[in-house]
């Protein structure tokens, strides 16, 4: 899935349809790559295996790295002071409700934006 995204926004960008009046509609795409990225990586964690658990001490140690904010993001996501259950269950929520739900909007203005600015169409 991210591969295929990741083309497609390849695509877009060759046949410049990131150009006015379409920009809205690349930022809509972006933000639905990090959200495809997102699902990717709350699924990689949900067997919850070696592999998952060093992954998200991994992706939680990133989160230190935020300027102000490091410490309460890194709660926030972990669900406490170390990866645990409070940790897999939220990335299961996460990924099964909260990103869904989330994507289902973005994809919606998506869809609506390529119908408002004349559908696909080849270089501007």
């Amino acid at each position: 899935m991210v591969f295929f995204v990741f083309l497609h926004m390849m695509r877009v960008f060759y046949h410049g349809a990131y150009k006015p009046p379409r920009e809205f509609n690349w930022v809509v795409g972006v933000v639905l790559l990090f959200l495809t990225i997102g699902l990717s990586f709350s699924g990689y964690l949900l067997p919850w295996d070696q592999i998952a658990y060093w992954a998200i001490t991994i992706g939680t140690n990133m989160a230190n790295y935020l300027p102000v904010f490091n410490t309460p993001t890194n709660r926030l996501i972990l669900g406490g002071i170390e990866v645990g259950q409070n940790t897999l269950l939220r990335f299961y929520v996460a990924h099964v409700i909260l990103f869904p739900l989330i994507t289902a909007v973005f994809l919606a203005v998506h869809f609506w934006r390529i119908r408002k600015d004349g559908g696909i169409s080849g270089p501007l």
